[in-house]
């Protein structure tokens, strides 16, 4: 039984404007026709979840444009597609430093962290998710995937009932629910039950293991 973590939004690929690195103003305007079909081509990358391909022409623009923190956002979330969780981190928090108000790329940076089994890095970036935006209910449960991967399941379960009053019909916090009172030392078959049929008629797959765990409890 795995436990839910929301699907991140990936950033849009519209590039911010920024200086081009070239003081001729020839070049520099070819550039911007160049970024510009980059910039295309990128897109349709990123929407066919090509990612070696919308990595390849992300980098090109880089090159040009080092410091522009949507192009480092887009190659964390396409570094986090891969896996490569090492480099999502280095490019996300290259982002943010740049501009602090990316949000999703805060949780995104987050979640890399837990992945890349960087556990106080992961608590601290996603408490500031949700500092940041305390009635996003994907942010908070982002925070619970990594309290109970922690063993912190009192914050983990704060978290999930924060989440589902912010959206009721939010089926990972439900399903993620069922998991934490299924597992518990005192385990609540009835509070468990409760969620995980709430996260199916929401549309959560259903998961035979848990099912079974269930039909055991009392």
């Amino acid at each position: 039984m795995n436990w839910q973590r929301s699907a991140l939004p990936i950033l849009s690929s519209i590039i911010l404007a920024s200086p081009c690195l070239a003081d001729d103003q020839a070049i520099s305007e070819a550039w911007q026709t160049t970024r510009r079909q980059l910039s295309e081509q990128a897109t349709v990358a990123f929407g066919k979840s090509d990612w070696q391909e919308a990595r390849q022409l992300y980098n090109k623009i880089l090159e040009h444009e080092p410091r522009n923190p949507m192009i480092l956002a887009n190659l964390g979330a396409i570094e986090y597609q891969l896996g490569d969780y090492t480099a999502s981190c280095y490019y996300l928090e290259s982002a943010l430093a740049k501009k602090a108000d990316l949000m999703s790329s805060r949780e995104m940076l987050g979640m890399a962290y837990h992945l890349n089994k960087k556990p106080l890095r992961a608590v601290a970036t996603l408490a500031t998710a949700v500092a940041n935006q305390p009635e996003s209910p994907r942010a908070h449960n982002q925070l619970a995937v990594v309290l109970q991967a922690m063993a912190w399941y009192d914050g983990a379960e704060k978290s999930l009932l924060k989440a589902i009053q912010l959206d009721p019909d939010y089926r990972d916090a439900h399903f993620n629910l069922a998991l934490i009172y299924i597992d518990r030392k005192a385990p609540s078959s009835k509070l468990a039950r409760k969620h995980y049929e709430t996260a199916v008629e929401l549309g959560a797959t259903p998961d035979k293991e848990l099912e079974e765990r269930l039909k055991r409890s009392p």
